[in-house]
């Protein structure tokens, strides 16, 4: 992004996205324990058996890697929505400053 016009567009469309991408790893987080709350209610075995089936049935790993590209697509919004505000201070100060006449 080059002027500020579009990274202030930028920041406005992520708004939503963003928190929708909050909101998802939020439910992720919730539903992976339920998914392997039922997978441990499930087995059979000694608490100890049944806590390892619970880690390991494919739909706890399922929910993992549901989980795991939630909060990559988070992070990448939320890093990208960081750098824009970082050039946007950076414009903002060289703004002040040429004003100033120091630049």
């Amino acid at each position: 992004m080059k002027d500020m016009d579009e990274c202030v567009e930028f920041l406005c469309a992520s708004d939503l996205p963003f928190a929708e991408a909050k909101a998802k790893v939020k439910y992720l987080d919730k539903k992976l324990k339920v998914i392997k709350a039922q997978a441990f209610l499930s087995a059979k075995g000694t608490i100890a058996e049944k806590h390892a089936y619970s880690e390991i049935a494919q739909e706890h790993l399922d929910a993992v890697e549901e989980y795991k590209n939630a909060v990559l697509d988070m992070e990448t919004l939320g890093v990208e929505r960081e750098t824009i505000n970082i050039r946007i201070e950076i414009w903002r100060t060289r703004s002040a400053n040429s004003r100033k006449g120091n630049i």
